[in-house]
């Protein structure tokens, strides 16, 4: 048996410019050892609870302004862009309303219980080839939506406002008193970069990729994968150990 070898050039990669480390100067260091940028935007930093051990990175913009206390487990990490706000609901409708689920299915045909294997299958062959090519301009478009539709709860108390016009006091009355329920993000999660949160809670060890649009009223169990991309429509309830991807 004769065995030839022949020799070849070395492998060369391209060259390619290491990431500059972020100075220590540009994060504060919290008593409970939570490193927060001091470009992130922490709204209402009396209704954020971090239970320490996490990284919060530029950009980041959580709203505490809501009214709802929004919680935060330990070695918790967000990327930048991440935007965390909580669920806004009308205080005249339940949140288990018969007719919300309804007008929330009938957006999004998914629905709400179903299994991580039926939401990837489903829409992995619904999508067509020209779909595919624009998913990132639908992507940036409904997350361009997504962001538009952020604003704090409508708490009509202030009905003796004599400043007011007439026309912004029937406005004020018409339009339905708000409340924000609290979020909370189980401990050893990592959230990455420009996802968008609006669900109720998110569990431990879960894994939620980029550019995620997380709808109200959604639940994320412990120990999931929310891979690149995903939009969880509203009411939706991940089982835990579960791998979701998928556009409804």
């Amino acid at each position: 048996v004769v065995i030839m070898t022949t020799k070849t050039a070395p492998m060369t990669l391209p060259p390619t410019t290491a990431p500059q480390p972020e100075p220590p100067s540009s994060y504060i260091r919290t008593t409970t050892q939570s490193y927060i940028s001091r470009a992130a935007h922490i709204l209402g930093p009396d209704r954020v609870h971090a239970k320490g051990k996490s990284v919060i990175r530029p950009s980041v913009r959580i709203h505490g302004d809501y009214g709802a206390v929004v919680s935060i487990g330990r070695y918790c990490h967000l990327d930048e862009g991440v935007v965390i706000a909580p669920t806004v609901v009308d205080l005249e409708v339940a949140v288990d309303d018969d007719e919300t689920k309804k007008n929330a299915r009938e957006n999004f045909p998914m629905s709400a219980s179903s299994s991580s294997s039926g939401f990837s299958t489903g829409f992995s062959t619904g999508f067509s080839n020209h779909r595919r090519r624009n998913r990132d301009a639908m992507m940036k478009q409904m997350r361009d939506r997504f962001l538009a539709d952020l604003s704090p709860p409508n708490n009509n108390d202030n009905d003796n406002d004599k400043d007011n016009d007439n026309d912004n006091d029937a406005a004020k009355r018409t339009k339905p008193r708000q409340k924000a329920l609290p979020l909370s993000i189980g401990s050893h999660t990592r959230i990455c970069r420009n996802t968008v949160v609006r669900s109720l809670s998110i569990g431990s060890n879960v894994y939620v990729g980029s550019d995620c649009l997380l709808h109200p009223r959604s639940v994320v169990k412990d120990c999931c994968v929310i891979e690149d991309g995903t939009v969880i429509p509203p009411d939706m309830v991940v089982p835990p150990f579960s791998r979701v991807r998928g556009v409804p």
